[in-house]
């Protein structure tokens, strides 16, 4: 990926695995947003299933068919999609593999009655095995291949397989500009999205230097523990997401950088640059600054940052305005430099750029 706001569309992301062992933290204070939860709020996982799972067969994984009937089957009669890209993402355990993938009634396409249904073979290590194209697929499921899709509201869909219907409820968020920070001069709010990381951000334009930036929701208390891993720099200790604390407009943090790992294996920590506000695309300005971003595109994209022709057609537009990086020392680095330049956000969306 690697390149600024440039035009990359993932496939399947998943989730890092976490080690349940703690050592001692000597990187300095650690500080929590996270809410107090109910006991019964909390998830167990055990290792036991798990190693049960590895064990089990029976699943076709190279037809589409076979593991869109499989996955469907096992889901609860409703479900809830907080991505605001519509991803209701899955992981499925079997025969020695991993196998990470969605379903999306996508905006402008379940009204149509249909439903995209993507995965893929996780890699744990993708910088030494190649991806398998066996077990990789995309696939668009309609009344034809005997799924029915139905909107009963802009923000529920029905889907019908096989006698079971599977509620889907699609994330409520409102467009309302940000209220816990001040905007600076010369910026402008676009949308408010929901990441697959579980965060929420505000999607911001600074009109000067023609860039987006992203800015961590903070209105309400967000699902991550932050380590000061320098004066005014935060790490996600669950997401490994940096951010700039921006003293100048309220101490807001700006996402300034992500995992290049993440990136190269689409996992769910790659960053907001594609879960844009898609059931809200004709109320927000997206695609006009896209056109003061991107003018060569100006005429090329829909209102969700597709394009609309060409060879990136049915692609979007990935607003990857942060660098992906490979050590700490390189994230603290950057976003030092960044700080110390004359407009720090501008600097930050510079680092999406080749490198």
């Amino acid at each position: 990926m690697g390149i600024q706001q440039g035009f990359v569309r993932g496939l399947a992301p998943g989730v890092l695995l976490s080690c349940l062992a703690m050592a001692a933290e000597k990187d300095g204070p650690t500080v929590s947003t996270v809410p107090p939860m109910p006991a019964s709020s909390a998830e167990l996982n055990l290792h036991q299933r798990l190693t049960e799972a590895w064990q089990t067969g029976g699943i076709d994984l190279r037809h589409s068919d076979a593991v869109f009937a499989w996955v469907f089957r096992h889901l609860p009669d409703e479900v809830t999609v907080y991505p605001t890209e519509n991803y209701y993402y899955w992981r499925l355990t079997t025969g020695g593999r991993e196998i990470r993938g969605n379903f999306r009634p996508a905006s402008g396409e379940r009204e149509k009655g249909i439903l995209s249904f993507a995965y893929t073979e996780w890699r744990e290590f993708p910088d030494d095995l190649p991806e398998n194209p066996d077990l990789t697929r995309v696939r668009r499921f309609s009344a034809e291949d005997g799924v029915t899709v139905k909107c009963p509201d802009p923000l529920t869909c029905d889907v019908s397989s096989e006698g079971k219907t599977v509620r889907f409820h699609l994330h409520d968020l409102p467009q309302l500009p940000p209220a816990s920070f001040p905007p600076a001069l010369e910026e402008v709010f676009v949308e408010r999205t929901w990441d697959e990381s579980g965060l929420p951000f505000f999607l911001c334009f600074h009109r000067a230097a023609k860039c987006f930036f992203w800015v961590l929701n903070e209105e309400k208390p967000v699902a991550e523990v932050f380590t000061e891993t320098a004066p005014g720099i935060f790490m996600g200790r669950r997401t490994g997401f940096y951010f700039w604390r921006d003293a100048a407009c309220g101490n807001r943090k700006i996402l300034a950088a992500v995992r290049g790992l993440s990136v190269r294996r689409n996992d769910y920590f790659d960053g907001p640059f594609d879960q844009l506000a898609d059931n809200y695309a004709a109320q927000v300005p997206l695609r006009k600054y896209l056109a003061e971003a991107f003018p060569a595109i100006a005429g090329e994209i829909d209102l969700h940052g597709y394009f609309t022709s060409g060879p990136d057609k049915g692609n979007r537009v990935a607003l990857t305005s942060h660098l992906m990086y490979d050590t700490a020392a390189q994230a603290m680095d950057f976003i030092r430099r960044a700080a110390e330049s004359p407009v720090p956000v501008a600097a930050i969306a510079a680092g999406g750029k080749d490198r």
